[in-house]
């Protein structure tokens, strides 16, 4: 016969449980990217439909400036404006939007829609999930505001940014870009 201090003590490691799962949800879904840290292995198709994997960046600083809300395109354009002003032309440009789109929108429907808005010359730079998923895999939380990571020739992060392309922040990461 189960007692009620046993039941108690049961409920307390359920909780106990709960909270501890919870703490680990929370401390992977705010994990991007470090400085010194690899990015994680990305593979995608871009907006001509072609697969991408993210080792074509080895070789070449990278400024990666990522969505994850489909209402972000603005803000996403800025970063790459201010980008043709402050770093070399040498240094690689790419994009991911990565959000949830329905699952009655197809993947072509959802290309030709950021076609429109991204300029032809960029479309095989910029790689579409319409899951949401490479977003998770980069710790990347849903914002309207672009998250740009600049990376280093062996594909390590340089910094990090959540935001918008004029702050100081920002002008750091794109400084890092055009350093040795």
């Amino acid at each position: 016969m189960e007692t009620r201090q046993s039941r108690g003590g049961v409920r307390r490691g359920l909780r106990a449980s709960c909270l501890l799962a919870s703490l680990l949800v929370a401390s992977l879904a705010g994990a991007a990217p470090k400085p010194g840290e690899a990015l994680p292995e990305l593979s995608s198709q871009d907006l001509e439909g072609k697969p991408h994997r993210s080792e074509e960046w080895r070789g070449k600083r990278t400024l990666l400036v990522v969505l994850t809300d489909k209402d972000g395109g603005d803000e996403m354009r800025r970063w790459f404006d201010t980008a043709a002003t402050q770093v070399p032309g040498s240094v690689h440009r790419a994009s991911v939007l990565t959000f949830k789109i329905p699952f009655i929108v197809s993947a072509d429907s959802a290309r030709e829609r950021a076609k429109k808005k991204v300029p032809e010359e960029f479309w095989s730079d910029t790689w579409l999930d319409k899951t949401g998923g490479l977003g998770k895999s980069l710790g990347l939380a849903s914002s309207r505001e672009p998250y740009a990571i600049a990376l280093d020739e062996r594909g390590q992060v340089l910094a990090v940014v959540h935001g918008d392309a004029d702050s100081p922040e920002a002008k750091a990461l794109m400084k890092k870009l055009s350093g040795p």
